[in-house]
């Protein structure tokens, strides 16, 4: 990879020659003006401000995206294109507030480009926006459009006394001088590039191996991120509004490839995935139907894990417009499959190789042939359910609260049904309750944080019975639930939650049952003997 640097002169040249380019995978300029001044008044002290990442390729790709407001020319095909994979924020600001060679699409605010040097300034940063920009006192202020801009610039100077005009020529040194850090690197295997998109996205940078694909190698008639944003939209009626890019993109090579391993997704043609994008879809669209009406996942954010989708996919992908029903041993094995890969967090921090492993498994499932789908070892104890705090992010908690929902819960004071798809397809930590109270347990001055948020004091109960609950011990509260026995011990065995915790207000005992009964049922759902 080679590293230089460009002079901003250089810069903007290359830019208004079509040289500089911007892959459609990139956002869009997001910058504000505030942003944008300080940038710049960076560059002018010599301050670090970090390198741009360029990508040089003879290959154009399918679509692109403009600079900011501006529309870039055409390159010359002899040339090699370098496109912009990170600092596409800072070479825009640069070209923006420097430049008066391109213009600027109509519906596009280019006020902040007006960036002026304040003169005998006494601010810690000299450059400012005006309210007019056309209208200025040419012995406070100098438009920096015209550092570059030689007629203008002389125009601008002319009848200023000498320690005004002097202020200026030093400005205008020092962007001269100014050198923007570049790293190059030149490439034209979409393998390498997606390695490196890979190691950017690691630094937080937001680039997306799907769009790189999108416009790599896709047809004119099949525009895949159009593709997904078709899936997306059939998904949201059913409460997967969220399912992302990267997630179909998985989707997709799971189906493709049996693999969930994008650099090597790279290498194949773009026909591969377009003949097999129906059988994709289907793919996603009964993976979806599945966890909802076998498993309660009524949205992703209860998803424990993304790549349970992938394989899903891969096992529901069909050729068939029409695909015959999934037998009812077939649907007990990915079950089983599901419930072990969730408690053992089998995916989780990646996950890629084991869900590879999976996916070869599933494939022979899939086939009636000999396999070992689900047949990986299980840990499983009360510790994952007292050891384990209560955060909807977490592997642990989006498994268990699944497993709270197998048991159907009746809510404690009203006895009725709780609304299982409308509370898990919110998602949000505020559906979910403490049984002993928060405040009640902080009042004891006993128990720390982690003991108070574990898993096992957590159950889903309707905003209006927690209401009623509030800071009150189980004992006092329940004085509010149905008086009869039958009806009593058939609302808490909903919850997997033991009598005693309603009788002498035992935090600890509580824990030490619950936790019991919540693996009970943990080891029947991964079928563990």
């Amino acid at each position: 990879m080679a590293e230089t640097y460009y002079f901003i002169k250089d810069l903007i040249n290359d830019v208004q020659r079509g040289r500089i380019r911007i892959p459609s995978f990139q956002r869009g300029f997001v910058w504000k003006s505030e942003r944008v001044s300080l940038f710049i008044d960076s560059i002018y002290k010599g301050f670090p401000f970090g390198s741009v990442l360029i990508w040089r390729t003879r290959n154009c790709l399918r679509t692109e995206r403009n600079l900011g407001p501006y529309k870039l020319p055409e390159n010359d095909l002899e040339y090699p294109i370098d496109y912009v994979l990170d600092g596409q924020q800072r070479i825009t600001s640069i070209f923006g507030i420097f430049q008066n060679y391109l213009t600027a699409g109509d519906s596009e605010n280019t006020d902040w480009t007006n960036l002026f040097f304040e003169l005998n300034s006494e601010e810690s940063v000299p450059f400012q926006y005006l309210e007019d920009s056309t209208n200025y006192d040419a012995t406070k202020f100098f438009p920096l459009k015209y550092v570059f801009d030689s007629p203008n610039y002389r125009k601008a100077t002319r009848n200023l006394d000498e320690n005004l005009a002097q202020q200026i020529d030093e400005l205008v040194d020092r962007f001269t001088k100014a050198r923007i850090p570049v790293e190059r690197f030149e490439s034209e295997e979409p393998k390498y590039v997606a390695t490196v998109f890979e190691r950017i996205n690691r630094q937080g940078v937001e680039l997306d191996t799907l769009q790189l694909l999108s416009v790599w190698n896709w047809s004119e008639d099949f525009d895949l991120q159009e593709k997904f944003r078709e899936v997306a939209e059939e998904l949201e009626p059913f409460g997967f509004k969220e399912v992302g890019s990267d997630l179909l993109l998985k989707c997709c090579s799971a189906v493709v490839m049996n693999s969930v391993n994008p650099e090597g997704f790279m290498e194949l043609p773009g026909s591969a995935v377009r003949d097999k994008f129906e059988e994709i879809r289907r793919g996603i669209s009964l993976s979806i139907d599945f966890l909802k009406t076998e498993l309660n996942v009524f949205s992703l954010k209860l998803l424990p894990m993304e790549n349970i989708l992938a394989v899903l996919t891969s096992f529901f992908a069909s050729s068939q417009k029409q695909p015959p029903p999934v037998s009812q041993e077939k649907n007990e094995v990915i079950k089983k499959w599901f419930w072990r890969a969730c408690f053992s967090q089998r995916y989780a921090r990646g996950g890629a190789k084991s869900t590879d492993i999976d996916l070869a498994e599933v494939q022979n499932f899939k086939a009636g042939k000999p396999h070992t789908l689900g047949d990986f070892d299980v840990s499983l104890n009360t510790g994952f359910f007292l050891n384990s705090s209560f955060r909807m992010s977490s592997v642990a908690t989006g498994t268990f609260i699944l497993l709270l929902a197998q048991g159907k819960p009746l809510n404690f004071i009203q006895g009725t049904n709780v609304s299982l798809q409308k509370v898990l397809s919110l998602g949000n930590r505020n559906e979910f309750h403490h049984i002993f109270p928060k405040d009640y347990l902080e009042g004891l001055n006993k128990y720390k944080d982690n003991q108070i948020n574990c898993l096992a004091n957590f159950s889903l109960l309707s905003r209006t019975d927690n209401n009623k609950i509030k800071n009150q011990p189980p004992s006092k509260y329940r004085l509010l639930m149905p008086t009869d026995t039958k009806t009593f011990d058939e609302i808490i065995a909903t919850h997997f939650c033991p009598a005693n915790a309603f009788e002498d207000d035992d935090y600890e005992s509580f824990l030490t049952l619950r936790s019991e009964l919540l693996l009970q049922k943990a080891k029947e759902l991964s079928q563990i003997v």
